[in-house]
C-alpha cells in the first residue's frame, strides 16, 4: 500500500483528492492524508502515523509556511520520501526551484489525474492505478 499525504489549503482540493483515488483506496492500493497547511504536514510526518509516507502532494501558495518551506523540511530529515509539487502557477521560476530543492515533480493545477496515477506508478511498479 502507498501512503500518500496531501497538503492544500483549499477544502475543495483535498476532496478532489479523495474522488480521485476513492477506487485505489478501496483496492487498498492506497492510503490518503490530507491536511490543509504546511505546519499539519511536518507534524504529521513527523508523528507515528507519518512514519509510513511515501509521497507528499505539497501545494505551493499556502498562508504561513509555504510549499517550498514544507520541501525543504522534508528533504532535511526525510530522503526517502517523495515529494510532488503542486501550484496554480505554471511557471519556470516555481518549476526551477522545486527541482533545486529536492522535488520529484511539478504538477500545476487543476492536477491530471491520470499523469499524476502514472507518475506514482513509475515510482512505485507495483501501483496500478484504476
Amino acid at each position: 500500500m502507498i501512503n500518500i499525504l496531501a497538503v492544500d489549503d483549499e477544502d475543495d482540493v483535498a476532496a478532489l483528492y479523495k474522488v480521485f483515488f476513492k477506487k485505489e483506496q478501496k483496492k487498498e492500493l492506497v492510503k490518503l492524508h490530507c491536511v490543509k497547511s504546511g505546519k499539519e504536514c511536518i507534524d504529521f510526518l513527523n508523528s507515528s502515523e507519518g512514519e509510513d509516507v511515501h509521497i507528499v502532494l505539497c501545494d505551493i501558495n499556502m498562508p504561513e509556511m509555504d510549499g517550498f518551506e514544507v520541501l525543504t523540511r522534508i528533504r532535511q530529515t526525510m530522503e526517502s520520501v517523495k515529494v510532488f509539487m503542486i501550484s496554480a502557477y505554471d511557471n519556470d521560476e516555481y518549476l526551477e526551484k522545486a527541482i533545486s530543492l529536492g522535488s520529484e515533480r511539478y504538477f500545476t493545477k487543476p492536477v491530471d489525474f491520470n499523469l499524476l496515477k502514472d507518475t506514482i506508478q513509475e515510482f512505485y511498479p507495483e501501483y496500478e492505478a484504476s
